[in-house]
């Protein structure tokens, strides 16, 4: 998958679980051990959601990509 592709499928996703992880995005792993669920998995990206604490964690973006998924993310809020 190519960045584009990575950064399209990121936003699609994020998108659609949107309503259900509003308060925040992050692009580490959390170091207490929240309850994380996978809601996308392939070979070079994967998206985790936190139900409890309503945030998302993204893996294997570039800066650049995760930069504008940051902004993509906090658009959302308006619509």
């Amino acid at each position: 998958m190519t960045g584009t592709d990575k950064l399209g499928q990121a936003k699609l996703i994020i998108e659609e679980y949107y309503s259900e992880a509003d308060c925040g995005i992050f692009f580490c792993q959390n170091m207490v051990g929240d309850p994380m669920n996978t809601i996308y998995e392939d070979d070079d990206l994967t998206i985790d959601i936190c139900y409890s604490y309503s945030y998302f964690e993204v893996f294997g973006l570039t800066e650049y990509e995760e930069i504008e998924l940051e902004e993509y993310y906090y658009g959302l809020r308006g619509r």
